[in-house]
């Protein structure tokens, strides 16, 4: 520690010199609205294109998936830059500005007259959720001291989840609202995402006021990028580091499942069932956030079951459940009846297990040597997973059937699993 400098200690976590009090509450406050503003794009959309742009439901499906291929390109080509600016003029105005960018897109989105409007206004909050998804585990890997270093994004990636259900439980609700006040619909949604334009704002606002200022004080070379491809494919060659690049691809598969077509295909039911727009996406939303209620208090469990077994025995658990989850869909006659409560729960549980195990297994397989290469590649499979389920899951939703994405990559979690297995089998048969 640096002599004259007063340790800030919040619980068991112990910060770096230099790290106030106001710096980690301002870290926290930024993590409790990182996870639900980056979200609520897609939570909100179904009701953009039925009610503001009057895209046909046939239509919505393909259009939802392009919308987030085209969001995930931009942020594959943001992500390196980013984390670059950071590094030298200072995570303050990079964190404060991914919030202003996402705000201002929130402020676009609903104004959008016609489907190009619509992709530039989502080029724009991409670059917005650049920034968010850089400086979180950036700013939170600054300031702990090594260790309390997974506790502390342990207690960012809890403020993250409480946001989420919380922000949007308000959320959901505002359609409708707005509705009763005799607002007609396209206002109403107008609204709606102006309302999660502000807390954006609001959000920029006090990280341009709390957060520490200044540019980290260690900085390490970064590699070309070729030459990290190369390290990264090369260390396939261990059969669990392969299996732990496909997790990532299938764990982020899993989450953009939901985030894309779940709501979508919820609300489209609603519509279908006589409900307004309003109501419908309320009632969808309402069943997302039992995902996300479920998925936080697993977090802890998963977590303390992964610390004692085999991380591929943990990985194979998680895609079970995951599978099972997305697979009870299939047996869910209402899609807002009672029976989606309990698919909800377990899909949720399933989100959680197989993000937690993907990532424990990369973090415990990675070589020290060509670390940052090798977990940079696992961020491209992960890329890559979320771009298959918008290509192919858009394109079933709105060909084959709404529940179509989910079955996907339901097969995918068991063709995981089963890999898993056979790993762990012949593992064992080669064991002395």
């Amino acid at each position: 520690m640096v002599a004259g400098m007063k340790e800030t200690r919040i619980g068991p976590l112990r910060m770096q010199p230099g790290v106030e009090m106001g710096h980690v509450l301002t870290l926290f406050f930024a993590s409790f609205f990182g996870i639900a503003t980056m979200s609520f794009i897609n939570a909100s959309q179904p009701y953009v294109l039925t009610e503001i742009l009057g895209i046909p439901f046939a239509e919505q499906g393909s259009l939802s998936g392009r919308l987030t291929i085209i969001q995930e390109i931009v942020l594959l080509l943001m992500l390196a830059p980013v984390g670059a600016i950071s590094d030298k003029f200072g995570r303050k105005p990079v964190y404060a500005a991914a919030f202003f960018i996402m705000g201002i897109a929130y402020f676009l989105y609903p104004l959008a007259g016609a489907i190009w409007m619509l992709v530039v206004f989502r080029v724009v909050f991409a670059v917005g959720v650049a920034g968010n998804a850089v400086m979180l585990p950036a700013v939170a890997n600054d300031y702990p001291q090594e260790a309390s270093r997974a506790r502390m994004l342990a207690a960012c990636f809890i403020c993250n989840g409480l946001g989420l259900v919380l922000i949007l439980a308000v959320m959901r609700g505002l359609p409708v609202r707005f509705a009763d006040l005799g607002i007609d619909p396209v206002t109403a949604g107008r609204y709606w995402l102006w309302t999660m334009m502000a807390i954006c704002f609001l959000a920029g606002t006090v990280i341009l006021i709390g957060l520490k200022p200044g540019a980290p004080r260690q900085l390490t070379p970064r590699e070309p990028m070729l030459a990290t491809f190369r390290v990264g494919l090369q260390a396939a060659r261990n059969p669990r580091v392969a299996l732990a690049y496909l997790a990532a691809s299938v764990s982020r598969g899993d989450m953009a499942v939901l985030s894309t077509f779940f709501v979508l295909w919820l609300t489209h039911a609603g519509v279908d069932a006589g409900l307004s727009t309003a109501a419908a996406s309320q009632k969808a939303l309402t069943f997302y956030i039992v995902i996300q209620a479920f998925a936080l208090p697993a977090a802890p469990v998963f977590g303390w079951l992964l610390d004692r077994i085999d991380r591929v025995v943990g990985l194979a658990i998680a895609m079970a459940i995951a599978g099972a989850g997305y697979f009870s869909l299939w047996f869910v006659p209402d899609p807002l009846g009672p029976m989606m409560f309990g698919a909800a729960a377990l899909i949720g549980v399933g989100e959680m297990s197989a993000n937690l195990s993907a990532t424990s297994l990369i973090g415990q397989e990675a070589p020290e040597r060509g670390r940052g290469a090798v977990l940079g590649m696992w961020s491209w499979f992960g890329a890559a997973g979320i771009l298959a389920i918008a290509l192919v899951g858009g394109w079933l939703f709105d060909n084959v059937s709404k529940i179509g994405p989910f079955m996907f990559i339901a097969v995918a979690n068991v063709a995981l699993l089963v890999w898993a297995l056979l790993l762990l089998h012949r593992a064992r048969s080669v064991a002395p």
